[in-house]
């Protein structure tokens, strides 16, 4: 048995997802996977009561407290030390940052997905150049890193991090949706019988959910039977509600705010169109949650988000341009042959492409590449 150690960090999202899809998916290939992360990471919950192997791993975000990412790397450095793992997927970049110099120590090899490299996160020029530096210094330290996007690929032969052979493209995937189940009733009761668009998103920067506030007094406006659901929770919450406020839409008949409680599925159930409006991605899980469940997506036309989307399943549209999305919503919203065609293709195209099960295969494959000695460097 090859025993395989993955390593998550803290934030929302799609790497942690991805370790527990590994994790998981991974015994059917006779690899033996441990995973190693923040005690309290939302996700790995999933893994209680599966046979998978926990360690707590004090990682924290962000750059603001060295002290504690020296007790993190000096966590990682012992347990690669006493558990002698055969290989080490590292997962987002803080983990891929100390993961990779704790490597060394490892005696394996070192694969690190960043899901969104950091200099991709719209921040600073000044963060874009110490990023790509970064990455830079670090790629050589993993045997291969994985981007889950062809243009997350491009990206970083852009800024010469990496090289071709040792960058390698693995999409992300999600779990097919219950066929039974329950859709939420906060949400069945605002749709009532009209139709319903909602973000399922944690409200942060990056989903930019100001732009599609900023849209929805035009898009209830052009679209009289339409609702309109904002599903999540995070810092941005606050600031979000007062401009919706300011908008007039709390307390509208048709609009409202919800917090977020897994699965996603139980809101895409009750909703008729997604609609994800950020201001940068590589590639998100949640337009793929949406195909699965038969849901067409309006999305920003950022990140390797077009590998997704495509006309037969939804829309994209600029970033930061709530007239492009009010008016994407509402060709979608008012058509409902148009919306069941796209929901179909969208089931279609899940299937064919974005499972979890094509994930794993994929990883498996490169992991028994690089134990063989027959990956390219």
């Amino acid at each position: 048995m090859i025993r395989v150690l993955e390593v998550c960090e803290p934030p929302e999202g799609g790497a942690t997802e991805n370790a527990v899809q590994l994790a998981l998916g991974l015994a059917g290939h006779d690899f033996e996977v441990e995973v190693a992360g923040p005690p309290r990471a939302r996700g790995l919950e999933a893994l209680e009561g599966r046979g998978v192997r926990l360690w707590s791993l004090p990682l924290v975000g962000g750059y603001s407290r060295p002290d504690e990412d020296a007790r993190a790397l000096g966590a990682l450095v012992r347990l690669l030390r006493r558990r002698r793992y055969d290989l080490v997927h590292l997962h987002s970049s803080k983990a891929g940052v100390l993961g990779r110099l704790a490597g060394p120590l490892a005696g394996a090899p070192i694969v690190y997905t960043p899901h969104c490299f950091p200099f991709i996160q719209g921040f600073s020029a000044r963060r874009d150049r110490v990023a790509t530096a970064v990455e830079r210094t670090l790629a050589p330290l993993a045997a291969a890193t994985i981007c889950v996007c062809e243009w997350e690929r491009g990206e970083a032969l852009r800024r010469k991090v990496g090289t071709p052979a040792r960058l390698r493209v693995v999409h992300n995937g999600c779990a097919r949706c219950p066929p039974q189940i329950e859709p939420d009733p906060d949400l069945v009761a605002l749709r009532g019988d009209g139709r319903l668009a909602a973000a399922l998103c944690h409200l942060r920067p990056q989903k930019s959910v100001e732009t599609l506030i900023a849209a929805a007094p035009r898009f209830l406006e052009s679209s009289p039977e339409a609702r309109l659901a904002i599903v999540g929770d995070g810092p941005d919450r606050a600031g979000l509600e007062r401009l919706a406020g300011s908008l007039g839409l709390l307390g509208h008949p048709r609009f409202a705010m919800f917090g977020f409680r897994a699965p996603a599925a139980r809101y895409l159930a009750a909703t008729d169109l997604y609609v994800l409006p950020s201001a940068w991605e590589a590639f998100p899980i949640g337009v793929l949650e949406a195909q699965a469940c038969g849901v067409p997506q309006v999305a920003t036309d950022v990140g390797g988000t077009r590998e997704a989307v495509d006309d037969a399943t939804g829309r994209l549209v600029p970033a930061r341009d709530p007239g492009a999305l009010a008016a994407a919503m509402t060709e979608l919203l008012t058509d409902g042959a148009l919306l069941e065609a796209m929901g179909q293709a969208s089931r279609e195209r899940h299937a064919e492409r974005f499972t979890v099960e094509r994930v794993v295969d994929e990883t498996a494959h490169l992991y028994r590449e690089l134990l063989s000695g027959r990956f390219p460097c």
